[in-house]
Formats: structure tokens, C-alpha cells, sequence
């Protein structure tokens, strides 16, 4: 008996084939060596045309961001040795390369050098009349050496023997100062950072546009329908269907119409490998970025930073010595102003405001100003004109007049007491006492009959007023009120507060 489907196929057997299911792409099957050969001009490397492109990525840009904050965005100073110091003021040498490093904007220049010197290798700067720097494309820039490793003469080219500028005079060629990074002798432009993680940049790039287009064709499980009967009308019926609409079929005996699900694993085992080439970046970079800390242990984080920091430190040291060899000596001769990284110490770095408060009455105002600055900076240029009025309420000393504590002014028992605090310490806008201290000066001194009664409550308004304000915002004056009532009986003790001393305070 012949069955249906030998009626419909005959014996023919199933056809199968297989094959590439994605683009392949043809590889270098050999490869032949250059025959070696000598040419002064010393080409650029390999990778120097993607060095932009990889300094661009958004991990490689972030951690030459961070490396060149930490190395040249801390700021610097200036001193001679110790030898050379005058005994007042700074040396003369000092002077001039500090007006020459903000006439320029140095900070700023040196920043660009070392991003560019990390990103490519080496930063080409020529130094100008006026010793301002001139920092070069380091794509255009080529040195021409002999076999022997003599620098001939430097040039900027847009293309091989397209040159733009030449220096090949000694007194030209010390007008230019390459800046390096990673320079051996096989390596006259240094090494970039991203050259060894260049390949791994390369695939991360070509992933993330992978990626996406995977992940739409494993987002849906490829389904697979067989049918013992012709396809065209089942292929039809599935095409033209609708969203929510079935599909129907007649006359099906068991097994004629399957169906089944190509299904894809979601992990595809691909995660772990691309992990690993963020760590690889990651560590390439040799930068504390979060993804290169974040799962270390405390021991293993403290290596990492402590290399970073050695790396750091050699870079800083690199540019002192070119910046001070070839910008500085040329300016002022000997002594050499040094480059120090950070900030000069002031030596008050371990004062507390305590410590500050007591020394403030033995200085000068301008004194007093100088030092405040070191401890407030945010505070701004002091407005006299403003305070007036309190300066116009601090009375001269006078005799004891019979206030509290007083013993009728005798001769002699006011030497015997201890002296108050002077009234010029109230530092109401500087915040270094809280209220009650700065309440106290003013007892003292009204016990010690160096404020009168009247310019005592008016002073004491105001500082009253000053710390309700930042205390209560829009309802100070309920609370000062209050405070102000306390404060005139502990002055004296039984009065009856019948009016308050307002003094506007902004």
C-alpha cells in the first residue's frame, strides 16, 4: 500500500546542505617582512592614527581626564633652595617665574601637555619669544635622526615632504621641547597608554555594534514548522495573518504538521569574555577608575593606588625637570626656581579655630585678614564701609563705673582682676564663636567698664540677631526678641526689658 506521503513526495530523499551563517572576512594567510632599511625621518608608529580615536572612547577618556588631574591639575609653586632664600620676602628669581607662569597660564599649558603625552606618546612644544608655548599636533611632527641616535633636526609635515616648518639649527632646534612618555631608543616618540589596549578597544568598539543587532535576533526564539503536505498554503496562511488572529488547518492525520522552537541560550556564555576585556582595559589604563576598584579588597586597592601614585609621581617628576631646565633656566639663570606640585604649606595646616581665635589679639588687622584667609576661603573682600556702625560702637576703654561685679572702681582691684577678652574679637560674620561666647565678651567687657550700658545691649543685638537669622531663617526676630530679654537681665540682673536695640544686619 503507498502512503500519502510517498503519493506526494515519491522516494525522493531530503535534501540538507550547510554553510557560513554570518559575513566572514579574509585574513592575512602569510605575511612577508619588509626588507629593513634606514631613513632619518623616523616614522610614527603603527597605531598613531587611532591614538584619537582610542583617547576618545569613553573609558580611555574618563581615565586620561582623571591621570591628568591628578599629575598637573593640582597646581604648583615655586622657592629656591633653602640657601638662596633671602631672610625677608621671596628671592628675585622666584618673583620672575611666578609673573611668567600666570602671564602664560603654565597651569593650564602643562595640564595639555601631559593628556596629550599619555594619549599619543610624546607632545611637541615650541617655546616662543616671549617663552609662551606653542604645543603642536604630535600627528604632524617628526624627528630626523642619524643611526646613532643624533637628533638632526625636528619638522611638522602634513604629509611626507609636505613640510610646513623646519628646525635644524642648533639655536632653532632648542626653541622645541618634545615632552615623552615611555620613550626607549626603539621608541624616539614614547609609547601611548592606549597602545597596548588598543586591540581591545578595537573589539569592545566593534561589539557594541554587535551587540545590539544579536540581540534583536536572539530576542525571538526562531520557530520551525513542518508539514508532510506542500508548504506554499501553510507559509501563506502564517505571512498574512494578523497579530491575534489563529491560524486553522484541515485534514492533518497525526504527524503531518509539527512545530517546534529554535531556542537560543539568553547567556550565550559571551558575558564572562566581555568582562574580562573591561578588566583588561581597565587595568591597561593603570587609572583608579570605579570599575578597576570597585570589587577589590581593601589590601588589593591599596596596591593598586600605591602604583598609580608611583606612576604619578614619575610623570610629575619628568615635567619638573624638563619645565625647569628648559623654561625656567633660560629666563633667570642660577639659582633654578624649583617646581613643586600641591600647594605650599602656610604652616597653619594643624592650627584649630581655637588656637586661631587666641592668637588673633596679638595681630595686626591686615595681619588678622591675612591669616583668616588661610582658614576661610570662601569668605570675601572685607566691606569697612558696612560695618562702620559696629566699629562706631566699640567705646575706648574707661574706669570701672559700678556695674555688676564691681567694687565701687577702687584703686587697684581693677589691675587685680583678670582681663576680658577685647571686644574687637566678636567675629559675627566670621563664625569662629558660637553665641554664647560671643555674649560672654560683651559681659566681660561691660563688667570691666570698657563698653557703656547702651552700646553694650546695641552690640549685643546685633550679634543676637546675626545667629537667629542663621538659626530660624524668617522667624528670627520671635526668637531674638527672647534671647535679647535673657541676655539684658543677665546684664542686669532685676531690669524690666521695656525696648529692644535694633540694628539692621544683613
Amino acid at each position: 500500500m503507498v502512503s500519502l506521503k510517498e503519493r506526494i513526495f515519491g522516494n525522493k530523499p531530503l535534501e540538507y546542505g550547510k554553510g557560513k551563517g554570518y559575513k566572514v572576512t579574509e585574513s592575512n594567510i602569510g605575511r612577508v617582512d619588509k626588507e629593513y632599511f634606514w631613513e632619518n625621518r623616523r616614522p610614527h608608529p603603527d597605531n598613531m592614527s587611532k591614538y584619537e580615536d582610542w583617547g576618545n572612547d569613553a573609558e580611555s577618556s574618563v581615565a586620561l581626564e582623571v591621570l591628568k588631574d591628578i599629575i598637573a591639575g593640582v597646581d604648583f609653586y615655586t622657592e629656591v633652595d633653602e640657601k638662596f632664600k633671602p631672610k625677608d620676602g621671596k628671592h628675585k628669581n622666584t618673583v620672575k617665574i611666578d609673573e611668567y607662569c600666570e602671564r602664560v597660564n603654565l597651569n593650564e599649558d602643562l595640564q595639555t601637555i601631559v593628556h596629550v603625552m599619555l594619549q599619543k606618546g610624546f607632545c611637541p612644544v615650541e617655546i616662543l619669544g616671549d617663552y609662551d608655548l606653542k604645543i603642536m599636533p604630535a600627528e604632524t611632527f617628526f624627528i630626523h635622526m642619524d643611526k646613532k641616535g643624533k637628533v638632526l633636526k625636528y619638522t611638522q609635515e602634513r604629509s611626507k615632504g609636505d613640510v610646513i616648518t623646519e628646525w635644524s639649527t642648533p639655536s632653532e632646534m632648542a626653541s622645541v621641547v618634545p615632552f615623552f612618555f615611555g620613550w626607549t631608543p626603539t621608541r624616539p616618540y614614547g609609547k601611548s597608554l592606549l597602545e597596548p589596549i588598543g586591540s581591545l578597544l578595537d573589539d569592545r568598539a566593534q561589539m557594541n555594534e554587535d551587540m545590539p543587532a544579536a540581540i534583536h535576533r536572539w530576542a525571538y526564539p526562531i520557530p520551525i514548522m513542518e508539514t508532510s503536505g506542500p508548504k506554499a498554503e501553510l507559509q501563506k496562511a502564517c505571512e498574512d495573518r494578523d497579530v491575534d488572529e489563529w491560524i486553522f488547518i484541515g485534514n492533518a492525520q497525526d504527524g503531518d504538521v509539527r512545530w517546534k522552537t529554535l531556542e537560543i541560550d539568553p547567556q550565550a556564555r559571551f558575558i564572562p569574555y566581555i568582562e574580562m576585556i573591561y578588566y583588561q582595559i581597565a587595568e591597561g589604563l593603570h587609572a583608579p577608575l570605579l570599575l578597576y576598584l570597585k570589587n577589590a579588597t581593601e589590601a588589593s586597592a591599596t596596591v593598586m593606588m600605591e602604583s598609580v601614585d608611583r606612576m604619578v609621581g614619575g610623570v610629575q617628576r619628568y615635567v619638573k625637570r624638563r619645565v625647569e631646565k628648559f623654561l625656567f633656566k633660560p629666563q633667570v639663570g642660577e639659582p633654578v626656581p624649583r617646581l613643586e606640585w600641591g600647594q605650599q604649606e602656610t604652616g597653619l595646616e594643624d592650627m584649630t579655630g581655637q588656637d586661631v581665635s587666641q592668637m588673633l589679639p596679638f595681630m595686626a588687622k591686615n595681619q588678622q585678614q591675612e591669616t583668616l584667609k588661610h582658614f576661610f576661603s570662601w569668605l570675601p573682600e572685607p566691606d569697612w564701609k558696612e560695618d562702620a556702625e559696629l566699629t562706631k560702637l566699640l567705646a575706648p576703654p574707661m574706669m570701672p563705673f559700678g556695674g555688676v561685679g564691681q567694687q565701687g572702681g577702687k584703686p587697684g582691684q581693677q589691675d587685680q582682676k583678670p582681663q576680658p577678652k577685647p571686644v574687637e574679637l566678636l567675629a559675627m560674620r566670621n563664625n569662629l564663636f558660637d553665641l554664647q561666647t560671643n555674649l560672654n565678651i560683651i559681659v566681660e567687657n561691660f563688667v570691666a567698664g570698657t563698653l557703656m550700658l547702651a552700646p553694650a545691649c546695641k552690640l549685643a543685638d546685633k550679634t543676637i540677631s546675626v545667629h537667629m537669622k542663621k538659626m530660624y531663617g524668617d522667624e528670627w526676630s520671635v526668637h531674638r526678641d527672647e534671647q535679647f530679654k535673657v541676655f539684658v537681665k543677665r546684664l542686669v540682673p532685676g531690669s524690666q526689658v521695656k525696648k529692644t536695640y535694633t540694628v539692621a544686619v544683613d
